[in-house]
């Protein structure tokens, strides 16, 4: 009886990994891999509060979001959130806190790596959002290639402490700006799940004062 319960209950979560990553246009790698991290997950009996996850599909979530970056494809809280069902802010709460668990259970901390522990991926960089913002955005190759240049130029030669997705974005706003593609910094904040106050803020503070080192 036991086995049939386990059997069913990882059943369950396979299709709902499954459908979270038909939904987001994931690779089929990807899902593999999640079900993968779920798996390492209930052998190790690593689940949250005893064993147990109130929020199934934020952990559901998690594991795609590990799995992204471990194929190098990462994916942001807020777009793992909009497959949840839950709001916004709650759904990007519980993920990350779950993707810290899973880390501490089966991954990587603080730089370092036990033997036989999973690997999250490299770390994770603006440019790896860059093409797939830009797609969304409807800029083609010769649009988003100097942007691409523009992230390699940033990591190379500044210390800007940002999350990736939002220096990514700030990034594709100059680059639309720049080039007079018409979008505006509302476009951007939908295509990129990036607030457009934090994209002004890291355009305006960060990127604006080296826009000749970035672009030139």
């Amino acid at each position: 009886m036991r086995a049939a319960v386990h059997d069913k209950s990882l059943a369950d979560a396979f299709h709902s990994i499954d459908d979270m990553a038909e939904r987001l246009g994931l690779a089929e790698a990807v899902r593999d891999r999640a079900r993968e991290v779920f798996r390492k997950l209930e052998d190790a009996r690593a689940f949250p509060k005893g064993g147990k996850c109130r929020n199934r599909k934020a952990l559901h979530a998690a594991c795609l979001h590990v799995a992204c970056r471990a194929v190098g494809t990462p994916r942001t809280f807020k777009e793992l959130a909009s497959v949840t069902g839950d709001s916004a802010t709650a759904g990007i709460k519980d993920i990350g806190r779950l993707v810290k668990h899973i880390k501490v259970h089966l991954g990587e901390e603080d730089g370092g790596q036990a033997a036989g522990e999973m690997t999250m991926g490299a770390v994770v960089r603006a440019g790896d959002y860059l093409r797939r913002f830009g797609s969304l955005l409807g800029m083609g190759d010769h649009e988003v290639d100097p942007a691409l240049e523009a992230a390699r130029r940033l990591e190379k030669n500044l210390d800007v402490r940002r999350n990736p997705d939002s220096i990514a974005a700030a990034v594709i706003y100059m680059a639309v700006q720049r080039t007079g593609a018409g979008k505006s910094i509302r476009d951007v904040s939908a295509a990129t799940g990036v607030s457009e106050i934090t994209i002004r803020e890291v355009y305006y503070k960060d990127l604006t004062p080296h826009a000749d080192l970035l672009f030139g």
